[in-house]
């Protein structure tokens, strides 16, 4: 479609204004109503599935045994002893205390260890779990924490690190079912849900609005020029070149 302006020249729409942009959805509201709903429901379901998901923290206090560890180097000095004594080993132990038994894998996929600084400075892991309720969350960061703590002490009669690093641990906050909390909030996922199917649903909204580049009628053009139309002329060369 081709629209002339008041000096007879021959006007495109290049732009898309926040107007014309709700007009094109409004007249796609079905499609853009139907992504939404395909993306709650995909939520709804995967939310029924999973079902609760509850998250505990056990803080593991790690002390350095040699006084060159300075305060700026605490995070790094926790992450070499987290090195030093996570293992395989050490995993399948953590799970068969927390009442896992060989379910290594996903009792690995719920943990969440984190070499860390404390407000006081001080080096800490972090050790959080995700249970399907707040006792599971709890014994399974417990476990972890508390073997993990067994683990640098035995270690930290020796060298760590080669000789180079020697640490002690502690368990200085165990894991409480009292303080776990949901880690998976459901209402929050049913609004990106209906945020991106808004998205999505536009964007095919537009793609398909094939004549998005033209005015396709005297409306748009008002609603583009925001000024009155008085007349349009229908583009006949393509239907020519048919011819």
């Amino acid at each position: 479609m081709r629209s002339t302006d008041h000096t007879g020249r021959r006007v495109r729409r290049e732009d898309l204004p926040v107007s014309e942009l709700l007009y094109v959805l409004w007249g796609r509201r079905g499609l853009v109503t139907c992504a939404v709903g395909l993306l709650v429901l995909a939520v709804l379901f995967f939310s029924l599935v999973r079902g609760p998901d509850y998250a505990a923290e056990a803080v593991v206090g790690i002390t350095p045994q040699q006084p060159s560890v300075e305060s700026a180097e605490q995070e790094v000095f926790a992450e070499e002893v987290f090195g030093a004594v996570a293992s395989r080993g050490l995993l399948e132990e953590a799970a068969r205390r927390a009442g896992w038994g060989s379910r290594t894998e996903e009792f690995r996929e719920r943990l969440d260890p984190e070499p860390s600084v404390a407000q006081d400075g001080r080096a800490v892991l972090r050790v959080t779990f995700r249970g399907d309720d707040p006792r599971q969350a709890a014994a399974g960061a417990n476990a972890y924490a508390r073997l993990f703590v067994e683990r640098v002490n035995r270690l930290g009669q020796e060298r760590l690190a080669g000789g180079s690093l020697a640490a002690g641990a502690e368990l200085v906050g165990a894991a409480s079912p009292r303080e776990a909390y949901l880690s998976y909030h459901p209402l929050l996922y049913l609004l990106l849900a209906v945020a991106l199917g808004v998205v999505l649903g536009g964007a095919a909204a537009l793609l398909l609005d094939s004549r998005g580049h033209r005015w396709r009628d005297a409306r748009d053009a008002e609603m583009t020029l925001r000024a009155p139309v008085l007349g349009v002329i229908p583009e006949y060369s393509a239907l020519e070149r048919e011819e």
